[in-house]
């Protein structure tokens, strides 16, 4: 199954909510610059929605934060995308601010580019780590009238597939005059959700209590969250330690106040609250590998 939609840059006002799966948004560019119509490009679109920044490579940091403000209340309910075509494409810059609104947010960032860039460099770092890849293509400027998807013309060298593909400037749908971007989303709105959803838990230093047991004093740090598990999960009176009895079920939702790290266990768990006097705990991530237990929120 395939999605169809459109990605909108900050000049084309007025686009009206117009037939198509989703829509992505250019939120910011550089360090300074927001998309003034914003606002009014997001009341008009689908419920599966992103945004992307507009890379200058200047100072990464400040670029990805700048785009974190600007997109904060929509973090974890649409994809985010680095929208990278500097004259000069440096794949460490580029990985740099992947990887740092990844820690930030929890939400594992896709970058576009174009096919000739995706096989002109090295990417292998950026696809190891686990972004992917939405693929910008024109073979020509005609008129391309309603959505029609094609296939790419060459193929990809780092990448085994692309998240998403670009495959003209120059499409038209009813009810807009201007030329738009056409683009194909490889999967259903589940993958989509894959994509805006935090995959990991965001790392904060702060200390808020310690829990003692028999074996040892366990540090818990603060990290305030929904965590749901993609399969049955025990319970636990500690971290790893004392099983309770009790489980939580694929799909089910925990509040979390904090996370405690168990490598003798191999696990992170979540620390919650189950009633006024005792906490327990439940397994979200791998050590050795990252890989998580569900889903955060």
């Amino acid at each position: 199954m395939v999605l169809n939609g459109i990605d909108i840059a900050n000049y084309q006002t007025g686009i009206p909510k117009m037939p198509g799966d989703f829509r992505i948004v250019k939120a910011t560019e550089s360090t300074s610059y927001t998309n003034p119509a914003m606002a009014d490009q997001i009341a008009k679109a689908p419920a599966l929605l992103g945004f992307y920044h507009f890379a200058s490579n200047g100072d990464v940091q400040a670029e990805a934060n700048h785009f974190l403000a600007t997109v904060k209340p929509h973090i974890g309910k649409a994809m985010l995308v680095l929208d990278y075509e500097p004259a000069r494409p440096s794949v460490a810059w580029a990985k740099a601010w992947l990887d740092y609104v990844y820690q930030k947010t929890g939400v594992r960032p896709v970058i576009y580019m174009s096919l000739a860039v995706e096989n002109a460099y090295d990417w292998s770092s950026v696809v190891n780590a686990g972004y992917g890849v939405w693929i910008a293509q024109y073979n020509n400027y005609n008129v391309v009238s309603g959505y029609q998807p094609r296939d790419l013309y060459g193929s990809l060298k780092h990448w085994k597939t692309a998240v998403m593909f670009q495959y003209t400037s120059t499409g038209r749908l009813p009810g807009w005059n201007g030329n738009l971007d056409f683009d194909v989303f490889y999967g259903d709105e589940a993958a989509w959700d894959k994509y805006a959803k935090a995959t990991k838990m965001v790392i904060n230093k702060s200390i808020v209590q310690n829990t003692i047991t028999k074996d040892g004093v366990w540090t818990i740090t603060n990290e305030v969250g929904t965590f749901r598990p993609n399969q049955k999960l025990s319970i636990f009176k500690y971290p790893g330690l004392e099983l309770t009895g009790k489980y939580y079920d694929k799909g089910e939702s925990v509040k979390y106040f904090g996370y405690v790290s168990n490598p003798q266990a191999g696990y992170v768990y979540i620390a919650y609250r189950y009633n006024s006097k005792l906490i327990y705990y439940v397994a979200c991530r791998e050590i050795a590998t990252g890989r998580a237990l569900g889903t955060f929120e």
